[in-house]
């Protein structure tokens, strides 16, 4: 998964268009889903309140659409809100959205289609007590807070891209940042209540992991068509072509059967597969775009969006075709230490279980390595010191998401071993579902082995 900075710092179209086709859950259903998310909530907050922030802008020209916030997606289902604040409160179990006034001029289609307005209409339709003025929303805070000085406020932490904004000066002597807009409100809030006890959230954060029945079905669906994704994009490798001739083909595919890609695809090939280079795609315009050569790999890593859920799931592939001795034994080993760290997935498992299985599995296959080149990845693969980017994060309407140190079942997460071997960068990944016994793999029926990822080129390119 190539966006997961935050360590710093998908079958057949007609099968998957009879799944979009299956009628959405009834508004009762999705009612009792909403309420049991907000009790959840309450419960871990006790007496104190959560803020959430939805989406503060429309989405630029260059995006596929418009992506809400997914914490406030996650407690209201509301799609297309922008610049509303929910507020959670623990010690009253009450739930409340506040909205900015009706934008005018020229910009109010932007603003005003769908838009909640105050009133009890809308309060059913976001599953909450009350949707009141943004004006009420100081009033609100300023009250709990003389009611219970010691009252901590939790403010959603925006993901890994806030993660990121974080850690960028700014080059004025204030609190302002331009980079996210959840730094910015953070500091916003700071500034307001500059003696209340101000907190990153991670309530709204331990309750996304785990996901409830409706949410585990879409990401079924997410997974297959992710895995379709992967096979049209299979098909397009060759010398001579760029990068962007794979990528183009994921798009399509994740356009057409879904809501379009959770992230722009990577088919970085040769140098640009080896990490870190990869992250450097996330600020050059053309994504690292490149002819790809014979006898090179890719690191292929595409993902499709469903229903707001994001899907995550990637192979190394040969850009020709074929592997080379070397980077054939190097890939089977990568599968089977993949498939030892799988298993030790079961509810109640250590996260870091999966790392230390496949270590073992890799000290224990390395003298019956025959390539240097698979000597080499053995060695690297069996300390910790040395695969600095192999990692493992969880999935949902986030293409990245915390991963709690337990792993429980209804966690959905990507497992992602990533290494660089004589300039090489080699990864696997897939989404997966953890249950009360082990785990499923919802990304089915793609290659693991060097002979079947030839054999799915080979196949594709008839």
């Amino acid at each position: 998964m190539r966006h997961y900075v935050g360590c710093l710092f998908g079958i057949a179209l007609s099968a998957t268009a009879s799944a979009r086709a299956q009628p959405r859950p009834q508004p009762q259903a999705d009612a009792s889903r909403y309420a049991e998310r907000r009790e959840r909530a309450y419960a871990r907050l006790g007496a104190d309140i959560l803020v959430v922030q939805s989406q503060w802008t429309p989405a630029r020209a260059t995006q596929a659409g418009f992506d809400q916030d997914a914490t406030f997606l996650y407690f209201t289902g509301a799609e297309r809100a922008v610049g509303a604040v929910l507020v959670l409160d623990g010690a009253t179990h009450r739930a409340e959205v506040f909205v900015p006034a009706p934008v005018g001029g020229h910009l109010a289609p932007l603003f005003t289609r769908n838009q909640p307005r105050p009133g009890a209409a809308a309060a059913a339709t976001l599953h909450v007590d009350a949707v009141s003025p943004w004006s009420d929303l100081a009033t609100y805070i300023d009250r709990r807070l003389a009611d219970a000085p010691r009252l901590v406020i939790h403010v959603d932490g925006g993901g890994v891209e806030a993660d990121i904004a974080g850690t960028l000066a700014t080059p004025f002597d204030s609190d302002a940042t331009p980079a996210n807009q959840h730094v910015a409100w953070r500091r916003a809030v700071r500034r307001q209540w500059p003696n209340a006890t101000l907190v990153t959230d991670t309530v709204a954060v331990s309750l996304r992991a785990v996901k409830d029945s409706a949410e585990i079905a879409v990401l079924r669906r997410v997974g297959r068509t992710t895995a379709d994704a992967f096979l049209a994009g299979l098909s397009r490798f060759a010398p001579g072509r760029r990068q962007r001739h794979v990528e183009a083909a994921v798009v399509e595919h994740c356009t057409r059967t879904g809501d379009g890609p959770s992230f722009w695809p990577w088919a970085m090939t040769g140098p640009n597969a080896a990490f870190p280079t990869p992250f450097s795609s996330l600020v050059d315009p053309h994504t690292l775009d490149r002819v790809m050569q014979a006898g090179e790999i890719a690191r292929f890593d595409i993902g499709c969006k469903v229903d707001h859920y994001m899907g995550d799931v990637g192979r190394t592939v040969p850009v020709s075709g074929k592997f080379t001795p070397g980077q054939a034994e190097v890939v089977d080993l990568l599968a089977a230490v993949y498939r030892a760290g799988l298993a030790t997935l079961r509810d109640g498992a250590g996260g870091d279980d999966m790392l230390a299985a496949s270590m073992a599995e890799a000290a224990r296959r390395r003298p019956a390595m025959r390539t240097s080149l698979g000597r080499h990845a053995a060695a690297l693969m069996a300390s910790r010191d040395s695969i600095p980017f192999w990692q493992s994060h969880g999935i949902g309407l986030d293409y990245a998401e915390a991963l709690p140190a337990v792993l429980r079942s209804g966690m959905v997460l990507d497992y992602e071993p990533i290494f660089v071997v004589d300039g090489q960068g080699f990864y696997m990944e897939d989404m997966i579902l953890i249950t009360r016994t082990g785990f499923e793999i919802l990304t089915p029926g793609l290659p693991n082995t060097a002979a079947e990822i030839e054999q799915a080129m080979a196949r594709l390119r008839r």
